[in-house]
């Protein structure tokens, strides 16, 4: 198999495996997207405290009779760990996207990438409509969008810098 046929295969699986990674937090509940959230808070609030703080945390987390009130942090505090989710999630797609146009259509693909990642984000934010517990947001579209330009910028310096070097890129 030729590297051009590979390459097509694994980017369409990239691209297609990121967005149903991306449609699967989009379909978690309001509950559900609560409870992701507060891994990843609990995850930093391991990074970033002392084991005297962690200790505090866990007998906390042990008297706590509700399971679900342990994720239930402040909203400023949620609210900033979603918004670098959409942007990171977005900023894979960008690089994927750019990645799997410009093998196909070679050029255009920075206008394809900001057009198919631009509608992805309305979708997804239209299907969170219809998920319990959910709401859309057009700031959330604004990140995406944002995710996708670092993406595709992340993409075209990383092929300048390899454009000398990879044979592939020679065209």
């Amino acid at each position: 198999m030729k590297i051009k046929g590979l390459l097509k295969i694994s980017s369409t699986f990239l691209v297609l495996s990121w967005m149903i990674v991306v449609f699967l937090f989009s379909s978690q509940n309001g509950k559900e997207s609560n409870r992701t959230s507060g891994i990843v808070i609990n995850k930093i609030n391991t990074v970033i405290s002392s084991e005297k703080d962690l200790e505090q945390l866990q007998i906390r987390e042990e008297e706590e009779q509700d399971v679900n009130n342990v994720y239930n942090y402040p909203s400023n505090i949620q609210s900033v760990v979603r918004k670098n989710a959409h942007y990171f999630l977005y900023l894979v797609g960008g690089v994927l996207l750019s990645i799997f146009f410009y093998i196909f259509v070679n050029m255009k693909y920075a206008i394809l990438t900001m057009i198919i990642g631009i509608l992805y984000a309305i979708s997804d934010e239209f299907h969170q409509i219809f998920v319990p517990g959910r709401t859309s947001s057009i700031v959330d579209v604004g990140i995406d969008t944002l995710g996708i330009m670092t993406g595709l910028i992340l993409f075209i310096m990383v092929y300048q810098i390899f454009k000398k070097n990879c044979l592939y890129f020679k065209k």
